[in-house]
């Protein structure tokens, strides 16, 4: 894996960090992502494009690799994390549920979360987290609107 590679899928070397990568390169998009527009289209953009170069690079990685989902790899965390918080007002006490919740869903893999990251060739590196923080916003979204 090249040195671009390795910077974009550990999320700028974050997830060489020895104890909790995922964790740590969750809350530090989400104080970044604090900074980013609630606009609709800024937050797909930047949606699609984690999606697709993580769903790239794990793809490359999974060919490359034995290593079904090492620690290194948090750019799933970041496309989670980015899903978590899609379009939710900039108030700190839902930021700080959508990192609880999408570290809880993240980590306990409830239902189907378990079961999406048995997929191959990279996919279920990514999709357990997409899953995750879809239904982190889902709750979100829910306790926003009733």
């Amino acid at each position: 894996m090249n040195f671009l590679n390795q910077f974009i899928i550990s999320f700028f070397y974050v997830g060489y960090i020895k104890y909790a990568p995922g964790t740590i390169s969750s809350l530090l998009f989400l104080i970044i992502f604090y900074f980013i527009p609630n606009n609709i289209v800024t937050q797909s953009i930047l949606l699609f494009s984690l999606c697709l170069l993580g769903f790239t690079l794990c793809y490359y990685y999974s060919k490359n690799s034995i290593i079904k989902d090492p620690s290194f790899i948090v750019i799933d965390e970041i496309a989670g994390m980015s899903l978590s918080l899609f379009m939710v007002p900039k108030e700190i006490h839902l930021y700080i549920i959508a990192f609880i919740l999408f570290r809880i869903f993240d980590i306990f893999k409830p239902g189907i979360i378990d079961k999406s990251q048995k997929v191959n060739f990279g996919i279920g590196v990514m999709l357990d987290d997409l899953l995750a923080g879809l239904l982190t916003v889902t709750i979100l979204w829910t306790c926003i609107w009733w």
